[in-house]
């Protein structure tokens, strides 16, 4: 009976399973979505006939609804770079449902002993997947299962033991033991009209109780002695819209545009180096004006000024070209020493597709237009790490989206810096495509503190300017009157708490869980080739 129904509506189980998806991830962060969203997916995988007879288009549905209801709002900027992102990514999901049919037997009724394979390997063949999609193409990792998690305190201290694909690993596993269990119990309740003990469930029960466990005792890990007060800091929040440059209208003036945002960002930051109580740290967000600092001189007399009058640390985006070089472009971020005297530079490592660069603009310019991505960024050579002196601390700074990626983070930390400093712009997003993004990139970002026990400032054009303590939390924020965090403008000042790191198992092991969820993988493909041999 249970096959016939899940094969009736299969279409409709598969819906559900990508609404849950979308309910799992910013802006309604509903973590527990995260723990039963595959489970309608799974039913329809080993219950629906036509389903295993066509998994594809049944797992690119699940992926349509997936990707298209959590990406959408690219759309602001490239509407046509977006719809072919959904597209390409629904591929997933639709992978997903083939290696499954294909690689894992299909569970046998009463067999309980059995789903427990089923469930690692299903999570080992969505680790692999997520995986390759987070470095294929350049790599886009957002919103992996694992990301569900952020709200919640506890659980994503998993992150700390193996980064966010421990906890997709955990995640798909569970969702499967509760699939496999809710339907031995209705099975029981059917048969014998009385409820028995479900090995499944019992199964699923166990593994949360343990990462509970673990997110706990991650929690209560000492937090070691401050040498110092802390460090005080303001980060400047001008929320300077973000025109892209289109030849059609040439009735706007961008020079004026341009000369407003920086008055407005060299005002807010003037009020505050004159205040009695100066800040240690001084920051801007990612350039949010076409023009390099040591380039346009507006922007560089702005930024001597308050250098001139401020006697602290002061961090700043900007871009950079390198005219010697062969015209190459960069994007930056600067520290310059009280007064200005000195100055550090860090060039952004990892470029966002469609946004900084486009592949094959140059062999086919008319995709340069199509597109609306005009020169190509030039990806700088590696991490930075910035020092100051007073106080005596360590940062590494992290620009636009590479807050979001864990292997540019590790490649960061395992410099030693005292904490993260990310400065981005996220002002191309505007209502309610900023309110998914711009939550969306603040709940990647805080599983880089987790992963390496190191707090995070972030420094943002139309927000989310915050401070994020290195258990994940968002211990302080900017807000304006109205209590609105987006599309607001104003000075973001806070104390930053330092204690020293501790090396997580993360830090030291790296994805371990990806060897493992490999390991798994190609026992599954050779098991599928012999018995391809033996019919």
């Amino acid at each position: 009976m249970f096959d016939r129904w899940f094969d009736s509506c299969r279409w409709w189980w598969c819906a559900l399973a990508g609404v849950l998806l979308v309910a799992s991830f910013a802006p309604f962060s509903c973590a527990t979505c995260g723990w039963i969203a595959l489970v309608p997916a799974w039913w329809v995988i080993t219950r629906s006939e036509r389903a295993r007879r066509q998994p594809i288009r049944h797992g690119y549905l699940v992926g349509l609804i997936y990707f298209g209801g959590t990406f959408w709002w690219i759309s602001n900027v490239t509407a046509i770079g977006a719809f072919f992102l959904v597209l390409y990514l629904a591929l997933y999901p639709a992978i997903w449902f083939l290696l499954v049919v294909r690689l894992i037997p299909r569970p046998q009724k009463g067999a309980s002993a059995s789903v427990l394979f089923h469930a690692l390997a299903a999570a080992a063949l969505w680790v692999m997947l997520e995986w390759w999609r987070s470095w294929f193409l350049t790599g886009f990792n957002w919103n992996e299962l694992g990301i569900s998690q952020g709200p919640s305190v506890v659980f994503r201290q998993l992150a700390a033991f193996g980064g966010v694909h421990l906890i997709s690993f955990v995640l798909v596993t569970v969702n499967v033991l509760w699939a496999e269990g809710v339907l031995g119990i209705v099975r029981t309740l059917q048969e014998k009209r009385i409820v028995r003990a479900s090995l499944p469930f019992a199964a699923a029960l166990f593994v949360v109780a343990v990462c509970f466990a673990l997110g706990w005792h991650h929690l209560q890990r000492p937090r070691g002695a401050t040498p110092w007060s802390g460090l005080t800091f303001a980060c400047i929040q001008p929320n300077i819209p973000q025109i892209p440059y289109d030849e059609s209208k040439p009735y706007i003036d961008f020079q004026n545009t341009e000369t407003a945002a920086l008055e407005r960002t060299e005002k807010l930051s003037l009020d505050v180096v004159a205040e009695k109580e100066k800040p240690d740290l001084l920051i801007w967000p990612e350039a949010m004006i076409d023009e390099g600092v040591f380039q346009d001189r507006p922007l560089n007399e702005a930024v001597h000024d308050i250098c001139l009058a401020y006697g602290g640390y002061f961090l700043l985006g900007s871009q950079d070209f390198d005219i010697g070089g062969g015209h190459k472009l960069y994007n930056c971020a600067y520290l310059f020493t009280p007064h200005g005297e000195q100055y550090e530079e860090y060039r952004k490592t990892r470029l966002v597709i469609l946004g900084e660069f486009l592949p094959f603009g140059d062999t086919f310019p008319w995709l340069r237009k199509l597109v609306g991505v005009g020169m190509d960024f030039t990806p700088g050579p590696g991490p930075k790490l910035f020092t100051m002196k007073t106080p005596p601390l360590t940062f590494s700074p992290l620009i636009c989206f590479e807050d979001t990626l864990p292997e540019v983070a590790d490649r960061a930390a395992r410099l030693g810096p005292d904490f993260f400093v990310t400065i981005t712009n996220d002002g191309w997003y505007r209502g309610w495509c900023a309110a998914w993004g711009v939550r969306q990139h603040l709940e990647h970002a805080v599983f880089r503190c987790v992963e390496h026990d190191r707090p995070m400032i972030r420094c943002a054009n139309t927000g989310i300017s915050c401070v994020i303590d290195r258990d994940g939390t968002v211990v302080s924020r900017y807000a304006d009157a109205s209590g609105g965090v987006i599309d607001v403008g104003g000075v973001f000042r806070g104390t930053l708490q330092v204690y020293p790191a501790r090396g997580t198992i993360y830090e030291r092991w790296g994805d371990w869980i990806i060897l493992i969820s490999a390991l798994v993988s190609v026992m599954l493909g050779i098991r599928f080739f012999f018995r391809l041999r033996a019919t």
